[in-house]
């Protein structure tokens, strides 16, 4: 039997549910990143009806949603710091799809930059001319040191909040952050005798490491001893002291200009600290602020990362302490840091055959088939002829008594 519903039957239809989620976005990526603000894009989810928007998420917390493109802007971020993002996709039905891959990303670090005084740059505290480490500055000492007419130095580094040098498995320089600042102090005691009276300040070499790149830099100190500027060009500078004898000392200080700098620090068209080689901080130094092994400090205060023991890394012998080391150790000491800057493959000083790296096997140096010219070299003051020419004017009495010693020495 056959029933019939009439035309006046009120006919109410089922409304189909949408159970159904988007795909994950897929391949979140980040296209630009700036101190502040980073910017995203992924690719598309589908849904078996529409995709209305997307969702994204930052640390895990809600930051933006009902996004209607596949690219978004995060911005008001902090500077140097990781950020973890995801992305969902949401149909009409407010279904939400798995998240896409995450993706962590660290803002960029304003990059440090060369000041018009050094004041500005912030090294030091105090009255400027005491210069008293900053907070965050690191005074530290190498035991084989560059000479330069007799100047002293002081030697800081400021690595920025939160990082480290690294240990890479290389006993010479580590691995330094960007924004890291190297400093150096050039000055003259007014009387060696006695330290208190004061000091004449002549120059701070400040090397900036900007965007995975070393930068050099001068400041050259007023004659008040107030303020230190920046300045490109060198400069030959009257200097007057008294040595520890008490004999007045008059030297023609030669301030290097910035190509002068580039020279020295300049391998493979690439320029590098000089100083700072792990195994020429490996000593107890005799400062005010370390009073144990150098490296052990730097690895207990977080300055240095990777290394677990001085103990690891080889020590430069100190080429003035005749009782720990022999004149061939000392002798080579002395060249690899007042000469091997130069003379190494890759160094500025291509006409000799010379390799003068205290880790080169003495027959792959070349000393002693130019042990004639050494000799001479180091004994001369001609600027174009003397060795090394830039750094000084006068002879290093005392390292060449040593040097000529050991180059009679490697005759026999």
């Amino acid at each position: 039997m056959l029933t019939a519903c009439g035309g006046d039957d009120e006919y109410v239809p089922v409304e189909e549910t949408d159970m159904e989620a988007p795909t994950a976005p897929v391949n979140l990526e980040a296209t630009t990143v700036s101190e502040n603000s980073i910017s995203l894009s992924w690719g598309a989810a589908t849904d078996n009806v529409a995709v209305t928007g997307y969702t994204l998420y930052q640390d895990n917390v809600i930051v933006l949603d009902n996004l209607e493109t596949t690219s978004v802007l995060v911005s008001d971020l902090e500077e140097d710091a990781t950020y973890t993002f995801y992305v969902t996709a949401s149909d009409a039905k407010n279904n939400e799809s798995n998240a896409s891959n995450t993706l962590s990303v660290t803002t960029a670090l304003t990059p440090i930059a060369f000041t018009e005084t050094l004041s500005e740059m912030g090294i030091f505290t105090g009255t400027l001319s005491e210069i008293t480490p900053a907070e965050g500055v690191q005074l530290y000492e190498i035991n084989s040191t560059l000479f330069t007419d007799y100047a002293s130095k002081q030697r800081l580094i400021r690595l920025p909040e939160g990082k480290s040098m690294e240990y890479n498995g290389d006993e010479l320089l580590p691995l330094f952050p960007d924004n890291t600042l190297i400093a150096k102090t050039f000055y003259y005691n007014i009387d060696d005798r006695d330290p208190n009276l004061g000091k004449q300040l002549i120059e701070t070499r400040v090397f900036l490491k900007i965007q995975g790149s070393w930068k050099t830099g001068n400041y050259i100190w007023n004659s008040d001893q107030t303020e230190a500027t920046y300045r490109e060009l060198g400069s030959i500078e009257a200097i007057s002291y008294i040595d520890s004898d008490g004999a007045t000392q008059n030297i023609a200080y030669e301030i290097p200009s910035q190509q002068d700098c580039a020279t020295c620090h300049n391998n493979n068209d690439m320029v590098f600290p000089i100083g700072m080689k792990l195994r020429s901080m490996n000593f107890n130094p005799d400062n005010e602020t370390i009073n144990e092994n150098q490296l052990d400090y730097f690895i207990n205060n977080g300055l240095l990362t990777g290394l677990s023991s001085s103990s690891l890394v080889s020590t430069l012998p100190d080429w003035t302490d005749e009782a720990t080391w022999d004149v061939f150790e000392r002798s080579r000491a002395y060249m690899d840091v007042n000469c091997a800057h130069c003379h190494q493959p890759g160094g500025e000083v291509s006409n000799f055959d010379i390799d003068f790296r205290f880790e080169t096997p003495f027959d792959d140096t070349g000393i002693y088939a130019n042990r004639g010219e050494i000799e001479a070299r180091i004994q001369s003051t001609a600027p174009t002829y003397r060795m090394p020419q830039l750094g000084r004017t006068i002879v290093h009495e005392e390292a060449v008594a040593m040097l000529l010693t050991y180059l009679e020495a490697i005759e026999d």
